[in-house]
């Protein structure tokens, strides 16, 4: 089982939040689709004739794609690699690009799942975070998706905002299951270095909400998505049962994933790679048959370590029977050790040979998970 990633970096405007790579320069997405294919035919070993389950398109702004544009990438991934008979396809899009013409097209194409960027259903917030979109944009596009037939939509929503209090939060969750989704994806903003967010954070342009807000945002998101129905399986995702992500599932469970494009990253169980993060560089390393990546040897360390930090995000939390055959008894003692504190005071649940973070865990999920790390390569 594998998933591949494609990397479209080109955003007409850049939002104040983001830290992925992405260009707003897109006069040469022509050459860089003629890269990625190039690249999927030069990396056609990399995931060593597994099933490719999942695909996904993400960004950036894979909605500036043109459907020839879409197809190509698609028709080469179907031609070099063994494609499951009913892959999930994921598509990010933003609202604004989601016109009804453009979404017929999609359907035509063997996209069956749409990650929409909504963040928010309010004007100012959008306006803040450089959002291109507005709220009655959200929400056409959303019943647009629908009306043409696309029925596994997720939206993404943004919590933890300046000027955002609970009342606000919970208006956008009604907003967004007033709209009969599928999936959602809800992140409390972070102020990552190099985003415009961040220098105002410390210039003092922009004031982060307090902690407690933060919480209280927090526990209405648990509360609401119970109510609905909707699945917590994930720390920032949600769905209804039978429409989790598989594509991020994978990731999650550590499946194999190649991923393409600029600074795409990839792993195949035993080392992990990541390319270029430059669009013309990518495009002039690519057209010369040069796969322009670095890449880590996992040693048993740092192949629990990752196990760790992606297990416990999820409601399927660790497998100690896994670390048992994985590595041995001795990484399942300290593992234990390490979770002891956190077992006894109800953050993690012990339950049926898996440690599962509790709600009130989650609250301190990046702690939780730095403690759990093993650094001393004797116990393996």
């Amino acid at each position: 089982m594998a998933g591949i990633y494609i990397h479209i970096p080109f955003c007409k405007q850049k939002c104040f939040y983001c830290d992925f790579y992405s260009t707003t320069l897109v006069k040469n997405k022509s050459a860089y689709v003629n890269a990625l294919i190039k690249e999927l035919s030069l990396q056609k070993s990399y995931l060593k004739n597994s099933l490719v389950e999942t695909i996904y398109f993400g960004g950036g702004t894979p909605s500036v794609l043109t459907y020839g544009e879409l197809m190509s990438i698609l028709n080469q991934i179907y031609n070099v690699f063994d494609v499951a008979d009913n892959p999930e396809i994921t598509f990010e899009a933003n609202p604004d690009d989601l016109t009804h013409d453009y979404l017929k097209e999609l359907k035509l194409s063997p996209v069956n799942r749409l990650s929409i960027g909504v963040q928010s259903f309010f004007d100012d917030d959008l306006k803040t975070m450089n959002r291109r979109h507005n709220a009655a944009e959200a929400e056409a596009a959303v019943k647009l998706s629908q009306d043409v037939g696309f029925h596994n939509i997720s939206l993404d929503l943004i919590y933890g905002l300046p000027k955002m209090n609970n009342q606000k939060w919970l208006y956008n969750l009604n907003k967004a299951f007033n709209l009969n989704i599928q999936h959602l994806s809800a992140y409390h903003l972070t102020y990552e270095p190099k985003t415009v967010f961040y220098n105002y954070l410390k210039n003092k342009i922009l004031i982060p909400v307090v902690e407690q807000e933060s919480i209280d945002e927090y526990q209405t998101l648990i509360n609401k998505t119970k109510q609905e129905d909707f699945i917590h399986y994930e720390i920032s995702n949600f769905g209804k049962k039978g429409f989790f992500s598989k594509h991020n599932s994978n990731y999650w469970r550590q499946e194999k994933y190649l991923g393409v494009g600029p600074s795409a990253h990839s792993f195949n169980n035993t080392s992990r790679q990541w390319n270029v993060r430059d669009t013309n560089k990518y495009i002039s390393f690519i057209e010369n048959e040069i796969l322009p990546f670095d890449s880590e040897i996992l040693d048993p360390g740092k192949q629990y370590n990752d196990y760790i930090i992606t297990s416990l995000r999820t409601m399927w939390g660790v497998d100690l029977a896994f670390l048992r055959e994985t590595f041995n008894e001795k990484v399942v003692s300290c593992c234990l050790k390490s979770a002891e504190q956190y077992i006894k005071t109800k953050k993690i649940n012990l339950a049926e040979n898996h440690l599962i973070l509790s709600e009130t865990g989650i609250l301190i999920a990046d702690k939780i998970i730095s403690d759990l790390f093993i650094i001393d390569d004797e116990v393996f």
